[in-house]
């Protein structure tokens, strides 16, 4: 466990993890009605498109204000606008990767499907020596003793872990050490890390099994 953390958490907020959870969804949705050129929607019909009820839509919707139109429902550019505000998808957030093989490359390529330029990778790192010089999306790849020093220089906030897993947790303490709380992890390992550290583990792995287990039960159910 790092050293010297301070006792500040980052993480308070008076929206439930389960409603920020579904914020996200809820844009995609209205990402993919503009596209079909809707202009305005409604609780009802944003839960066709997922399973949860229309009820807990309005209620998870107010945390970022009331844009209702008069009882018909929501501009979706309106409502579009102002989740990616309260989501802070409307600022550009420098972050930093640490990986260059494999997992970088997959980081890399996931970050640019967005199509936006709300996370920019500012500058790649790698714990072993052999990636050191070589390059990915046009950066060179830097040694890891140099990244507190980029760190304070570039105005870096997340970090982007893509390693093998028996590096996670010392690349992970690395970060909080230089007081980077909020991560990304793509490697196969779960870093301990204090609470007040927001971990997001994307390990596309834990989907594909979960998805192997439902496949499982309904050969079971067939008997």
């Amino acid at each position: 466990m790092p050293k010297g953390f301070p006792k500040t958490n980052f993480l308070n907020s008076d929206v439930p993890e389960v409603v920020l959870n579904r914020l996200p969804i809820y844009l995609r949705i209205l990402n993919q009605l503009q596209q079909q050129q809707v202009k305005v929607t409604n609780s009802k019909e944003l839960a066709t498109y997922m399973t949860v009820e229309p009820s807990q839509i309005r209620k998870d919707l107010t945390y970022i204000g009331r844009f209702g139109l008069n009882g018909k429902g929501y501009s979706v550019k309106t409502l579009k606008n102002n989740l990616q505000k309260f989501l802070g998808l409307d600022a550009s957030w420098n972050t930093v990767l640490i990986g260059g093989g494999r997992l970088g490359k997959s980081a890399v390529d996931l970050i640019n499907q967005q199509k936006n330029k709300t996370f920019r990778i500012a500058a790649a790192f790698d714990p072993s020596p052999n990636m050191v010089g070589k390059r990915i999306m046009r950066m060179r790849i830097q040694n890891l003793k140099d990244l507190e020093r980029t760190l304070k220089t570039r105005n870096i906030k997340i970090g982007i872990i893509a390693t093998s897993n028996n590096s996670t947790q010392v690349v992970a303490n690395i970060l909080v050490n230089n007081r980077i709380n909020y991560i990304i992890n793509f490697s196969g390992f779960s870093p301990k890390l204090p609470e007040y550290v927001l971990l997001k583990n994307l390990d596309p792995g834990l989907q594909v099994e979960s998805m192997t287990y439902h496949l499982r039960q309904s050969r079971l159910n067939k008997g």
